[in-house]
């Protein structure tokens, strides 16, 4: 069964985030948040009472779930930013609903939306088997190994996140990103490439970044660190690169 999707949209140089989840029988309601830099700009709310009284079908559910998510994105890609902004205000003077923070494989493309992708924090609650294929997968593949500071694709792309020391929470960093092609014989920097940067965490919300590589193929960000002291945390960069997307990420260790 699906419980949500997740995907990011670029438009006029903002980057959106928007969430869309069920939030099971007990509270049956679809909920849709659009996050800027990690704060709410717009959320949508759609009760299913109708679709368990005429008799619950999960397939129906879940055509209404990528619907909503679906109409949403699409709204941010027409520029109707505004109409959700004024939808977001409504929604959010009503009584809070409780949201777990969940983050799955956004799939896109220089930004624009190409499809999307079921919810899942696994990658952040358990490491990953070793002895797969890392290329062939997207960064929140559970078959890739966990945690991991640089990752190559097989025509030679590499990103990596340089900082030397660990990230830990609560404190400030500059996370120093490379982006380089090695498939030559000498490394050659890629230059202008626009990178997604995520902190994200079982415990609080994501915070998201964008930034564009430099002529040396560099990229910085300067971000503080939730503070938590349970659960799973890391830093997320997404690079699409002629059209195959590249991910590497870095733990955060929890405050002791």
């Amino acid at each position: 069964m699906i419980t949500g999707f997740n995907t990011d949209i670029e438009h006029d140089g903002v980057v959106y985030h928007v969430q869309t989840e069920d939030k099971g029988l007990e509270s049956p309601l679809i909920l849709s948040l659009v996050y800027v830099g990690g704060a709410i700009l717009a959320a949508k709310r759609s009760r299913y009472e109708d679709l368990i009284e005429s008799g619950f079908s999960e397939e129906v559910l879940n055509k209404r779930l990528k619907r909503q998510h679906q109409l949403i994105c699409a709204a941010i890609n027409a520029g109707r930013i505004n109409d959700l902004k004024r939808m977001g205000a409504k929604v959010l003077e009503e009584p809070a609903v409780e949201t777990p923070v969940a983050e799955a494989p956004p799939v896109v493309s220089d930004f624009p939306v190409r499809d999307t992708a079921p919810l899942d924090i696994s990658f952040l609650q358990k490491s990953a088997p070793s002895g797969s294929d890392e290329a062939a997968y997207t960064v929140y593949d559970p078959r890739r190994q966990f945690p991991s500071d640089e990752v190559q694709l097989d025509d030679g792309v590499t990103l990596t996140i340089s900082n030397e020391e660990d990230f830990r929470a609560g404190e400030t960093y500059t996370v120093r990103i490379e982006l380089a092609d090695r498939s030559g014989k000498r490394q050659k920097p890629l230059t202008g490439i626009p990178l997604s940067v995520k902190i994200l965490g079982t415990s609080f919300r994501p915070q998201l970044y964008s930034v564009k590589t430099e002529r040396s193929g560099l990229a910085s960000v300067l971000a503080t660190m939730p503070t938590f002291t349970s659960g799973r945390a890391a830093v997320l960069v997404r690079a699409v690169v002629r059209g195959d997307t590249i991910e590497v990420r870095r733990v955060i260790h929890p405050t002791e």
